[in-house]
């Protein structure tokens, strides 16, 4: 698998995904497409907020007939990359099922938390995984 960025929802040929790209991505936020063998297979909104050293996963989809590929997965192992990229210290996202006949809510938090997630306290039902350990040295 790979990931290519885009720029503009047009460039997605997967009707689905394109529709999911122009209604997940906000001002600042990349989206990257998952291709395996060239063709469309899942999508990664990701956005840098360099204020806060933190990288925010707005919606990692896979198209059902790919799940179970690890092409999940992949995606999110893309985003941490790119957030490491952009000196994130902070990976967060909300852990909210697109389909819930496939997946809900609990199941995909688990799933994230066995990926290193770990969820916020607080009420927004967030979750986050630091990307960074910082070093500190004794003088």
């Amino acid at each position: 698998m790979n990931s290519v960025h885009i720029e503009e929802a047009r460039a997605i040929n997967h009707p689905f995904l394109r529709e999911r790209e122009a209604k997940g991505k906000r001002p600042g936020a990349r989206a990257f497409l998952a291709l395996i063998d060239g063709v469309e297979v899942g999508l990664l909104i990701f956005e840098h907020f360099s204020s806060t050293s933190t990288g925010f996963v707005y919606e990692i989809y896979v198209l059902p007939e790919f799940r179970g590929m690890d092409v999940g997965n992949q995606l999110l192992l893309h985003a941490e990359a790119v957030a490491l990229d952009s000196a994130c210290q902070t990976l967060r996202l909300f852990a909210r099922s697109l389909d819930q006949e496939f997946i809900n809510d609990e199941s995909l938090m688990s799933w994230y938390g066995r990926k290193g997630f770990v969820r916020e306290i607080s009420p927004s039902d967030g979750m986050r995984k630091r990307l960074v350990t910082l070093s500190t040295t004794g003088g």
